[in-house]
C-alpha cells in the first residue's frame, strides 16, 4: 500500500514510470508483435520468393529492434 500523506503530490517512495518509459514500452511492444504479424504474412504462397523475404526480414527486423528497445535504451538513461 502506499503510504498516506497531507501533500497530494508527494513523491512517491515506490518510484514512478516516466512519461519516456511508458512510450518507449508501448513503442516496443507494438514493434515486436507487428514484427511477429508481419513475419507470418511473410508465408504468402502467392508471392513471389523475393516478396516473400522483403515481408519476412522487415517483419524479423522490427520485432528485433521492438525487443531490443527496452533493454538497450532505457538502462542508460536509468529509467
Amino acid at each position: 500500500m502506499a503510504k498516506q500523506s497531507e501533500n497530494l503530490f508527494e513523491e512517491s517512495s515506490q518510484g514512478g514510470v516516466s512519461a519516456v518509459t511508458a512510450v518507449v514500452f508501448v513503442l516496443s511492444f507494438i514493434l515486436a508483435m507487428g514484427g511477429l504479424v508481419l513475419m507470418s504474412y511473410g508465408f504468402n504462397t502467392d508471392l513471389t520468393p523475393t516478396t516473400e523475404m522483403l515481408i519476412f526480414s522487415g517483419g524479423l527486423i522490427a520485432s528485433f529492434i521492438g525487443f531490443a528497445l527496452p533493454f538497450a535504451i532505457l538502462p542508460p538513461t536509468g529509467k
